[in-house]
Order: C-alpha cells, then sequence, then structure tokens
C-alpha cells in the first residue's frame, strides 16, 4: 500500500493505491503558498491517507509539476511554484516519514499510470499527453519512462508549432505547442467565435447542443491537436497515443477532426499513423497510479 500524491500550483490531492491498482478516495486540499506551508499540507495529507489505508504504508508517491531531478527528488528552478525552487523535496518526506519516497514529473507519472491501469493499460510504448493549464507528456518504451538524455524527460509540450499564435510560454519562448493547445489557448478561441470569455465549463454543453461556434471551436482545436500529434509520430511511431489532464475530454467531441488532419498529413507515409488515440476515463487518477507503479518497480529493483 503506498500514499500517492499529486502536487500542483494550486491543490494537493492524494489516496493510498496497493500494488494492484486498488485505490481508495481521493482527498483533496488547497497547498498554501508558502514552503513550510506546503510541507505542513503534504505531512497532514499523508497522515490521514495512512489512517484510511486498510494496511500499512510502504512508501510515498509524490507526482509534481516541475522541472524536478527525480534522481535526487530536488525541484530544480520551478514555472510556477517559485517557493519550492530548489528544495530537496524527497529526503524531506523520508526524514519526516521514514518511507520509501518516489518523486517525478506529473506528466511522466501520468504515462506510466495509462500505460499500467489506464486508457492504454497494457501497452509498452505510448505516448501521453496531458491537456490542461499547460501541456505535459510522457513517453513510454518498455513499459517504463523515457527520458533520453534528459534528466528532466523530453518536455514534448515545447515543440515548436509556429509563429501564429504570440503568447509568450512559461519557458520563455513563443510558438511552442502548449501555448497553442492549453486551456488559455481553447478559451481563446471561444472568444475568437464570440462565444463565452474566461472558462471551458460551458463548452461540452454547448458542443452537445450542436451550437455552430462549438463545434467550429472543436474543429479548430481538433486540427491543431492533430498537427502537433503527426510531429510526435514522425518522432517516436508509437501505435497507441494517449490523452489525460483536464482538456482530454473533450477529445470525442475533436476526434473527426484530429484523425482528418493526421490522414492528410500522412497521406503519403500512412504507416506513420497510430492505430488508436484515446483519453482518460478518469484523469485526476493517472498520475496517482503512475506514482505506485513506480513504487512497485523501485521494490522490484526496476526503477
Amino acid at each position: 500500500m503506498f500514499a500517492c500524491i499529486d502536487l500542483g500550483g494550486t491543490n494537493l490531492r492524494g489516496t493510498w493505491v496497493s500494488g494492484s491498482g486498488e485505490r481508495g478516495e481521493v482527498n483533496l486540499i488547497a497547498r498554501p503558498r508558502t514552503l513550510e506551508g506546503t510541507k505542513e499540507s503534504l505531512l497532514a495529507l499523508i497522515s490521514s491517507i495512512r489512517k484510511d489505508a486498510s494496511s500499512n504504508l510502504r512508501g510515498v508517491g509524490l507526482a509534481t509539476a516541475g522541472p524536478l531531478d527525480h534522481r535526487s527528488r530536488q525541484y530544480l528552478q520551478t514555472s510556477n511554484m517559485p517557493e519550492l525552487n530548489f528544495f530537496k523535496m524527497g529526503d524531506f518526506l523520508n526524514e519526516q516519514t521514514g518511507l520509501m519516497v518516489s518523486m517525478d514529473n506529473d506528466a511522466q507519472a501520468a504515462a506510466l499510470g495509462e500505460t499500467w491501469q489506464g486508457c492504454l493499460a497494457g501497452e509498452q510504448e505510448a505516448v501521453v499527453i496531458t491537456l490542461g493549464t499547460g501541456v505535459g507528456s510522457g513517453v513510454i518504451i518498455d513499459g517504463d519512462i523515457w527520458r533520453a538524455n534528459h534528466f528532466t524527460g523530453p518536455e514534448l509540450g515545447h515543440l515548436y508549432l509556429g509563429p501564429g499564435r504570440r503568447k509568450r510560454c512559461g519557458c520563455g519562448q513563443v510558438g511552442c505547442a502548449e501555448t497553442w493547445l492549453n486551456k488559455e489557448a481553447l478559451v481563446d478561441l471561444c472568444q475568437d467565435e464570440g462565444m463565452f470569455g474566461s472558462d471551458v465549463r460551458d463548452l461540452h454543453q454547448a458542443v452537445d447542443n450542436r451550437e455552430p461556434r462549438a463545434l467550429k471551436v472543436m474543429e479548430r482545436y481538433g486540427r491543431r491537436l492533430g498537427l502537433y500529434l503527426s510531429s510526435l509520430q514522425v518522432i517516436f511511431g508509437v501505435r497507441s497515443i494517449g490523452l489525460s489532464g483536464g482538456l482530454s475530454s473533450f477529445l470525442p467531441y475533436c476526434e473527426d477532426w484530429v484523425w482528418d488532419t493526421l490522414r492528410k498529413r500522412f497521406q503519403h507515409r500512412s504507416w506513420w499513423l497510430p492505430e488508436r488515440i484515446a483519453a482518460s476515463s478518469d484523469p485526476e487518477m493517472s498520475a496517482l497510479l503512475g506514482m505506485a507503479r513506480t513504487l512497485v518497480m523501485a521494490e522490484e529493483g526496476r526503477w
């Protein structure tokens, strides 16, 4: 039994997960925007999970935004959490709980979780993209996270998609896929079509009602996503692509446009097409499951 936690800029959520993928009810708490507050909240959440678990905890898995060094379990200069910069969170949790601690990028953990117990369960090779406030990525090869020579892992949200969108990315550049596909980009598409102003929660209903403006938003977003995935397929050529994160629920609404773009891009290279693109059925669990998997693999000497 493991305490698995997802640490974001605003909230902490976590639950117990067993080595076979069984899990408890997810607890969600606000994260103070200070180092001391974050430390206290983490320990309180782990204590709560320990009480809820049906057997003793054997480890703590922390999925988190970064960048971070998973080897030293230390934050680097983070994009959105400056109060955590360069803090050795793994050492702190180990000292305070006495448990084995694994720490990894949330998007890479999500990829491992989706190929273990999620929408791509059983796949040994896949690319999983997390669509939300940002665009994260995880590449799975031989059932494990592939990092190349980047100890942070390849950050595919920073592939260049073109200059048309002038929003500056968190990495400091212009034209990154993240700025074309994140929540802000989808909100901007809605505004371009004269729809609501600051949220995407009403977009599901609008598409279900077949509102022309909402369908146009989904076409434009789907074509962007298809272009992005075509670039990934040229590099990785995987059989399966997974989507997680809050915006993954829009795949059923835009997947026709995604596939149309992929087929047009690969009309002379059809072997580059993936066999399937699947969305997570429970994106809030993706990274939590992934961290449980890292701890199972660590116990087996494979992590």
